[in-house]
């Protein structure tokens, strides 16, 4: 009787948590605004954010040791990248800039997203188009 009403408490316990920990915030989609040779501009979609967590926000590149462990070589490139919050319309977003033009065509990436109750690392791979190319696109949808 004593293990059955254990179980019970700790079936409980673990439904109780559950949406504690399946609503905690998170990095979505990065769109890239700039082209190869340019400084770089992106902006990361912030979601699952939960309410009093954007008070506590913070967002970097993450370390040397992420990189290695991820077995994704740190690109010179990323040395000096900056993030910052904004928001923008309904939800935030992580604003990417450079200071620096940026002349490697494929960059990973690895973001590491902070709040007070928890610290998420996300890696981004994408290709940094010619400006030639950006223009012919943005001419064929018009």
């Amino acid at each position: 009787m004593v293990k059955r009403v254990t179980g019970i408490r700790l079936a409980l316990a673990t439904l109780l948590l559950l949406p504690l920990l399946a609503s905690a915030a998170g990095l979505g989609r990065l769109t890239v605004t700039s082209s190869l040779g340019q400084r770089l501009r992106a902006e990361i979609e912030i979601v699952s954010l939960q309410p009093g967590e954007a008070d506590s926000l913070s967002v970097k590149l993450a370390p040397p040791e992420a990189f290695s462990q991820a077995g994704i070589e740190l690109s010179s490139a990323l040395i000096g990248i900056q993030f910052s919050v904004d928001n923008k319309g309904p939800r935030p977003v992580v604003r990417v800039s450079t200071s620096q033009p940026v002349n490697e065509p494929f960059l990973d990436l690895l973001v590491e997203l902070q709040w007070a109750t928890g610290r998420l690392v996300r890696e981004y791979t994408f290709l940094l188009d010619p400006p030639e190319h950006r223009d012919r696109v943005a001419a064929a949808r018009q």
